[in-house]
């Protein structure tokens, strides 16, 4: 009945045992990576963990130059989860913002050459100050047709967020976004078949901690959620779920 659908289960300090503790839990993570690197570590650690979907990622924070994509590039005829990679204006990181696009677009066209259509391939997108140029990106790209796209803590304008529901982007929303009056407006009004649920736990790498914090910060997440749209938690907790299972379902399924 928990879908955590971002986070960064090989920031605590033992992935494997967190793992295995929110299978114990009922909890499916989509689990993010910040580099190619950590991709290869965690799916050598993981092992056949049944309940983690393992994504491939790049950073936009780890883009440095344009090669930065190569890596990623050549692991993604053989992934179905991509993530987090993406796009951030941020003031800190204005000075890669080329390289961040240059290679977000690499990334987001070779996802789209190699996603099969039985099984589309799942992109979780970060997106700071820049969802227009992310959205431009996915649709340019064919990203947003062939692929299942979730943006990740999206706090992008009205507008952007109606141009990602009619590009069929999926929403997932944490704690923190929903601690927020914008998080809460667009927790009432996306339609309930893209709501996804969100953790973005850990802070930092090496943390301690497991799936109880996982489980609680997904509890108060479905709880100002329900409050937002007037449902009962329980109900919009099955909801999710299912918006969870079917995001990984194949087509013809």
């Amino acid at each position: 009945m928990w879908i955590d659908a971002h986070c960064h289960l090989g920031w605590f300090s033992d992935p494997a045992a967190v793992a295995r503790e929110a299978a114990e839990k009922g909890l499916g993570l989509l689990a993010v990576t910040v580099t190619p690197d950590e991709f290869r570590a965690l799916r050598a650690a993981l092992g056949g963990e049944k309940n983690v979907a393992l994504a491939a990622g790049l950073h936009p924070w780890w883009v440095r130059d344009a090669s930065d994509a190569d890596a990623l590039c050549e692991l993604l005829p053989g992934v179905r989860w991509v993530g987090e990679v993406g796009l951030d204006a941020a003031p800190r990181h204005a000075a890669t913002w080329e390289a961040q696009l240059d290679a977000f677009e690499r990334i987001c066209r070779a996802c789209a050459e190699t996603s099969p259509p039985e099984a589309p391939k799942v992109l979780s997108v970060h997106a700071v100050r820049s969802a227009g140029a992310a959205l431009d990106v996915l649709e340019r790209t064919g990203a947003a047709e062939s692929c299942r796209c979730v943006l990740h803590w999206f706090s992008g304008s009205s507008d952007e967020l109606w141009r990602a529901v009619r590009l069929g982007c999926l929403f997932s929303l944490g704690e923190r976004a929903l601690a927020t009056r914008r998080g809460r407006e667009y927790a009432r009004v996306l339609p309930e078949e893209r709501l996804l649920t969100e953790t973005d736990l850990p802070p930092f790498e090496g943390s301690a901690g497991g799936a109880a914090d996982i489980v609680a910060s997904l509890g108060l997440s479905v709880d100002a959620m329900s409050s937002a749209r007037g449902m009962d938690p329980r109900e919009l907790s099955a909801l999710i779920a299912a918006n969870g299972a079917a995001l990984g379902a194949s087509r013809e399924s």
